[in-house]
């Protein structure tokens, strides 16, 4: 990212229908998203003493910066703070993961704080975390974690340019279902190890295949019921 940071060239990012980046290609829609997620781990850009996304008053810093480095519409300016925060957040989650909850005490998590990460920062993090507010807030994340059953194996692509891809190999005119973009986002690599089991996952793509293939057969059959239909009333009106 330090040759994005320090270029000057201004790469061309293209949207699509919803203002989403998808092209000019795979490559520089990925490194446009792994950007967005330096911004937010910048302490300066993104503060994490500052607890709301909504009070943070570094936004515009944030989209006049993105403009700086690429040439991207302005109606993308949405779809890039929001990209934004949501790796702000896990970037406060992680910090929390890996430095305070392995710790017991303040001081000695005061003597493992990240480099990049200002020490008045990380003090507003420890007394939040510490509050009995973010302590229920933690326990009914992970319970909700706990239930996620059907985790993305996308990576770093994002899901518009996963869609963007199978809509371009779509060999039919047909919009896109959400069938066929959940199945995308849930392919798993052969040989590969992951956190959790594919077996929920699994079933759930062959319910929905069999779904869809449930539908197509009731659909052929009111149309070919429609079609007797109509050639017994013209035989009758003969």
């Amino acid at each position: 990212m330090k040759s994005v940071h320090g270029r000057h060239e201004h790469k061309l990012i293209l949207l699509n229908n919803l203002n989403q980046p998808v092209d000019p290609s795979d490559a520089v829609v990925t490194e446009f998203g792994s950007f967005l997620g330096t911004l937010a781990r910048n302490a300066t850009l993104c503060p994490l003493d500052i607890l709301d996304w909504r009070k943070m008053d570094t936004k515009e810093d944030i989209w006049e910066y993105t403009k700086d480095k690429y040439d991207i519409p302005e109606a993308a300016k949405t779809y890039t703070l929001e990209s934004v925060q949501a790796a702000w957040r896990k970037h406060k989650s992680r910090l929390k993961k890996d430095h305070f909850d392995p710790y017991r005490s303040d001081e000695t998590r005061m003597e493992h704080i990240p480099e990049d990460v200002p020490v008045s920062q990380f003090k507003e993090l420890l007394r939040y975390w510490n509050s009995k507010k973010l302590q229920r807030m933690s326990k009914t994340n992970i319970e909700n974690r706990k239930k996620l059953k059907n985790p993305h194996t996308a990576g770093k692509r994002s899901f518009a340019l996963v869609r963007s891809k199978l809509e371009k190999d779509k060999e039919t005119s047909d919009p896109l279902s959400a069938k066929e973009v959940f199945v995308a986002t849930r392919k798993r690599k052969v040989g590969r190890s992951y956190k959790s089991s594919d077996e929920d996952t699994t079933s759930k793509i062959v319910r929905l295949y069999l779904i869809n293939v449930i539908l197509r057969s009731i659909i052929c059959f009111y149309l070919f019921t429609f079609y007797l239909l109509e050639l017994y009333f013209f035989e009758f009106s003969l």
